[in-house]
């Protein structure tokens, strides 16, 4: 196959020697035609026009043409050389040539051959089909093909902006039928294995090996190993961990009562600065509220807890509040910061953009309207009472307790919609935010109460189930609430004896089990807990999460604290009644902090915000980006009637731009609430404001806020060369690992690809004889034609 082109090398531009010999033609066309317009056709226009073109081939020799013929001989290897473009790329370290250059800079230099580098690209091009691409967290978009005869100099651009690291996205790239543009990063791997390709096609990979973000590279590796398309890697960077101190990870609770106080760590990772005290704080309005010095101890990551109370906070914020506009629930904007040690910039090598970690903004929910709790059990045992009366002390609760069954004060339950009484409709429970359930008698426990309790959680509600030793709750998940309650009961209803309870990876992750004020491990308190004197024997149904196991007597180990989500509800299966004996010697302090953070995962948080006509709630404030939000409206008349028949669309606003309509879906006409999710979400900040029909768009006031925040902590958290996944992803892929320093061995695995060659010719057209005879020819006719015309 032979491809041919046309080049120029002149030392004007093209496009003006383009327009010069444009203008020069019309000029000496409208000269020309002075002369023959009296002439009979074709004369009149064609003598001008020879003459007009014989100037303007003269005047395109200035642009030096040049005839570029590519003919392949026999068949080629393809080769796809893809660049990492996440921040960390942005890195500079000890294993630069030139330490000012930062990783992706090297690895273009690596390619287009400038400076000391080999130039990969270049030494391959004559005998492969070469592709460069650039990737992040995203997609992998072609930046080069030998294809379109581009500049290598062009490569040097390549700049590291990706806020993730997504090491499948090149390997995705090969699919059938993608030979360039943008991949979607959930795309699967399907090679190309056409009989051309088969075994001559390699991917390299240019990468720290920080994969953050997307499917197993490793996976994707050796889904095209497979179809017999290698996969080889280039590593970029030293191994070794820059002197740094930063925040990896703020774990708090996503709301909190008003008054009360906000408890979460703060995950610091540092590296090189062991026994230097570093000072973290937590700013609100450009306010420190919190403050504390730390002397890590080794490197890697340790645990800051912090607490401070959030009053004076909501104080500040709501009067910002507009008028007419009430908040039930006002969004914290905070920050953590961290003031490393002075030596930490002077440090030689110093990787600047690390210092991106050295703040990190969250935000929390603060709820000023009072919550409704119902507590629903058997009997009075201790746990009852204890969360009871933990409760009923709290001014931001408002705590219905019905206890009914023999034994009792009520022996058979009321069912109504009055104090006392256990909820029997939607309408009557929704007015709760949260549901204890505890050891209730399953035979006065019907299936129109199932229904009510089910459409109560999975329309948003909380349900906490409270396990103990008669195994009510065992029969009541087996006959009515198997599709509620999380968990099975392989061996019967019958509790066992339990030794400790022991959270999980997953149940430290969230903050409802960060019951510790310390600088100590937080599982050691869980270690040091009065265990509970029995425990329920279950299993995790499907879905379902294990926060945290007990140790029973026979030292197996059984679920303890198990959650999932259940519509737009969560609910929460605790297999025993024992938590009030954390109090021992400590009263509230660890029993207190659980429940309420625990109640605090169960719930929605409320509206947040409400005018005349419409209350505005979302599930969150602050969201990843890729994430939904869950927006919630309340709509009424003047008169407060519900309004549950219009056309409802949440109205997203950035920069005071409308950038995104959100239709919302009617929930419960009756209470004039409707609900829908947003798209998944891009890094900012968004006001959320409600356009409705029969509605003015000045009489819905009402606005809340969300952000939605950058993924920067997955980025920086490790920034060393991850040398063992870029070598795993090589071998999966049937291809060979190579660090920069001795990229040049990667031709030698290249090469055996191709069993062809490019043969390239240049036939400088300004300098042709052809092009001159043909500028003669053109005016040899025309001094014929003027002959013939009778002008000679």
């Amino acid at each position: 196959m032979m491809i041919a082109t046309l080049r120029f090398a002149g030392d004007l531009p093209v496009w003006l020697v383009v327009a010069g010999a444009l203008l020069a033609t019309i000029a000496v066309m409208v000269y020309y035609l002075r002369e023959t317009r009296s002439l009979a056709a074709p004369y009149s226009y064609l003598l001008p026009a020879l003459r007009a073109a014989a100037v303007a081939m003269v005047l395109l020799i200035l642009a030096g043409p040049i005839w570029h013929s590519r003919r392949v001989v026999g068949t080629l290897g393809k080769v796809v050389f893809a660049i990492d473009t996440s921040e960390s790329m942005a890195v500079t370290d000890s294993a630069s040539v030139d330490a000012s250059e930062s990783r992706v800079r090297r690895a273009a230099r690596l390619l287009s051959g400038q400076g000391e580098f080999a130039g990969l690209v270049e030494s391959l091009r004559s005998s492969h089909e070469i592709e460069v691409v650039a990737f992040d967290g995203n997609a992998s978009t072609p930046i080069w093909t030998s294809r379109n005869e581009q500049p290598l100099g062009s490569l040097v651009d390549v700049a590291a902006s990706g806020a993730r690291t997504n090491l499948s996205a090149p390997l995705l790239q090969q699919k059938h039928g993608v030979a360039s543009g943008e991949v979607d990063a959930n795309d699967t791997v399907e090679a190309d294995t056409s009989d051309e390709l088969v075994g001559r096609s390699a991917v390299v990979i240019l990468s720290d090996g920080r994969h953050n973000f997307g499917p197993s590279p490793v996976n994707s590796a050796e889904q095209l190993a497979s179809n017999r398309m290698q996969v080889l890697t280039v590593g970029m960077g030293s191994e070794d961990e820059p002197d740094d101190v930063g925040i990896a990870e703020m774990v708090r609770p996503d709301s909190v009562a008003a008054d009360g106080q906000l408890s979460g760590r703060m995950v610091l990772k540092q590296f090189g600065m062991s026994g230097k005290p570093v000072g973290v704080r937590i700013e609100h309005l450009g306010q420190t509220v919190w403050r504390q010095t730390v002397t890590p101890e080794s490197d890697g990551e340790m645990d800051v807890p912090f607490t401070f109370d959030v009053e004076p906070l909501v104080k500040a914020t709501r009067s910002e509040t507009e008028r007419g506009v009430s908040r039930d629930a006002v969004a914290l904007d905070l920050k953590a910061v961290v003031d490393g040690p002075e030596s930490e910039s002077t440090i030689p090598g110093m990787i600047q953009p690390l210092a991106k970690n050295d703040s990190m903004p969250f935000r929390v929910a603060a709820a000023t309207r009072d919550r409704r709790l119902l507590i629903l059990d058997g009997s009075s045992r201790w746990e009852t009472r204890y969360i009871r009366n933990l409760f009923d002390r709290d001014p931001a609760w408002r705590v219905d307790t019905i206890l009914f069954g023999p034994g009792t004060d009520t022996a058979t339950v009321l069912r109504g919609e009055q104090p006392g009484q256990m909820p029997n409709s939607i309408e009557a429970i929704s007015v709760y935010d949260a549901i204890i359930l505890g050891e209730i008698p399953p035979d006065q426990f019907g299936d129109s109460d199932a229904s009510v309790l089910t459409q109560f959680v999975s329309r948003g509600g909380g349900l906490i189930v409270v396990d103990g030793r008669y195994g009510n709750v065992g029969q009541l998940a087996d006959e009515r609430l198997a599709e509620l309650i999380p968990v099975e009961y392989p061996r019967g209803n019958q509790p066992v004896a339990s030794n400790q309870l022991i959270p999980t990876g997953i149940g430290m992750e969230h903050p409802v089990l960060n019951i510790s004020h310390s600088d100590s491990d937080p599982l050691a308190i869980w270690r040091d807990l009065p265990p509970p004197q029995y425990a329920a024997i279950v299993k995790p149904q499907a879905g379902a999460e294990v926060w945290a196991n007990t140790i029973l007597g026979d030292q197996t180990v059984s679920p303890w604290l198990v959650t999932r989500l259940f519509g737009a509800g969560r609910v929460f299966y605790i297999a025993s009644d024992q938590t009030w004996r954390w109090r021992y010697k400590v009263a509230d302090e660890l029993h207190s902090r659980f429940w309420n953070q625990l109640l605090s995962a169960a719930m929605q948080p409320p509206y947040s915000a409400s005018d005349a006509f419409v209350a505005i709630g979302t599930d969150k404030v602050e969201y990843e980006p890729g994430e939904s939000s869950v927006i919630r409206v309340r709509l009424q008349d003047p008169s407060g009637k519900p309004i549950g028949d219009a056309v409802v669309d949440a109205l997203l606003v950035s920069n005071d731009q409308v950038v995104a309509a959100v239709p919302l879906g009617v929930d419960n006409p009756s209470r004039g609430t409707f609900q829908g999710a947003t798209l998944p979400l891009e890094p900012g900040q968004y006001k959320i404001r409600i356009r409705a029909s029969g509605f003015d768009s000045t009489a819905l006031q009402a606005t809340t806020p969300i952000w939605v925040g950058s993924a920067d902590r997955f980025e920086w958290s490790r920034v060393g060369l991850d040398r063992d996944a870029m070598v795993q992803i090589a071998q999966r892929g049937g291809g060979e690992y190579f660090h920069e320093s001795a990229a040049d061995e990667l031709l030698e695995s290249l090469k055996p690809l191709s069993s062809g060659v490019v043969v390239e010719s240049d036939i400088l057209v300004w300098q042709s004889f052809y092009w001159f005879w043909l500028i003669i020819i053109v005016l040899a006719v025309e001094w014929l034609l003027r002959k013939r015309a009778g002008l000679v």
